[in-house]
């Protein structure tokens, strides 16, 4: 098993970006540079890089003289370090900054949208949100979000103070009116990719549909809503994510635990801290260590670790009496780092 030399911070930033269309190589740190290792351990890409960020769709983010490029899954350059900026692949297209401004590149590493927003989200569904600067009374400025395809061409015109990248075929959108240098009558609602409204603008904050279901505010209410605007369940928490496999994590302020799409607190607030369920396991913290829980609220590896992060093909990585280690569904050891 490879032995290396990890550097701390950067490695849990790294793993931070996993996602579930990552491949199962993963990222390490070396005294020689970061690379990456197989789920067993074994080297994969020789680490000769200033800093990576994980696999996804068979590309990983690779930074060299200061300048950010892709590579594919044998370390070979698909797109030349030239960014001073980048974000993993997602449905095809990355985005990338130069110059001070954002585009897109595609997996063959061709810029089919060059640097020219000041700010862009991913593609989804062939569009992604772009900003548009335009001009008020020929001096002031404001910005508006717009969504383009994979030509550049803006597909829905710039009319929204804020967007999101699409997600089950809608993406939520907030308009609003601005006077001078205040945007006044804040609403959020859903488009779909025609750019019409599916749920009118009528909440003071939204998120994306995941598994079917928006999370919403309304006036003083937290609501969960259906592809149609109505609202499903009203949710008493103070903090509250988004649905991951069939459950969402709530708080009381104090507490953390885990409801079902009907509302339902399934897995009591008993935990210090939770992260979402991925590959049928969740992290939480019990009296300062973590361990991980499966859908039931059993815990399946005892709470031992100082950090945590999420399952992605069959392995999480942890920290353990200092030392760096990716574990197994079983929290069995496949890869860790020297002691400190």
């Amino acid at each position: 098993m490879m032995r290396v030399a990890i550097t701390f911070l950067s490695l849990l930033f790294v793993a931070g970006t996993v996602r579930a269309q990552t491949e199962a190589l993963l990222p390490v740190a070396t005294t020689a540079g970061y690379g990456f290792v197989t789920p067993e351990g074994e080297t994969a890409i020789a680490p000769r890089f200033e800093r990576v960020l994980a696999f996804s769709e068979g590309r990983a983010a690779a930074r060299l003289d200061g300048q950010w490029g892709f590579i594919d899954t044998t370390g070979h350059w698909v797109v030349p370090p030239q960014y001073e900026q980048v974000f993993a692949y997602q449905n095809g297209y990355a985005r990338v900054r130069k110059d001070g401004r954002w585009g897109f590149v595609d997996r063959e590493g061709r810029e089919v949208v060059g640097p020219a927003y000041e700010a862009v989200q991913d593609f989804a569904y062939g569009l992604a949100p772009v900003t548009v600067i335009q001009k008020m009374l020929g001096v002031m400025r404001r910005t508006r979000w717009g969504f383009i395809n994979a030509r550049g061409e803006m597909v829905i015109p710039p009319q929204f103070t804020r967007a999101l990248a699409f997600s089950e075929g809608l993406a939520a959108v907030e308009v609003g009116t601005q006077t001078l240098m205040v945007t006044t009558g804040r609403k959020w609602g859903f488009i779909d990719t025609t750019g019409q409204w599916v749920i009118p603008p009528r909440f003071t904050s939204a998120r994306n549909f995941s598994e079917g279901l928006a999370l919403v505010r309304e006036g003083n209410r937290t609501l969960f809503i259906d592809r149609a605007g109505k609202p499903v369940f009203e949710v008493p928490y103070r903090q509250v994510y988004s649905f991951s496999e069939g459950r969402a994590r709530v708080s009381d302020g104090t507490a953390w635990g885990f409801i079902d799409r009907t509302g339902e607190l399934v897995i009591p607030l008993r935990f210090e801290q939770a992260l979402d369920f991925s590959e049928g396991l969740a992290a939480v913290r019990v009296e300062g260590r973590w361990g991980y829980i499966d859908r039931e609220g059993n815990l399946i590896i005892p709470p031992r670790f100082e950090q945590a992060h999420a399952f992605q093909h069959g392995v999480a990585l942890v920290v353990e009496n200092g030392r760096l280690l990716y574990i197994d569904r079983g929290g069995r050891v496949r890869w860790q780092s020297p002691s400190p």
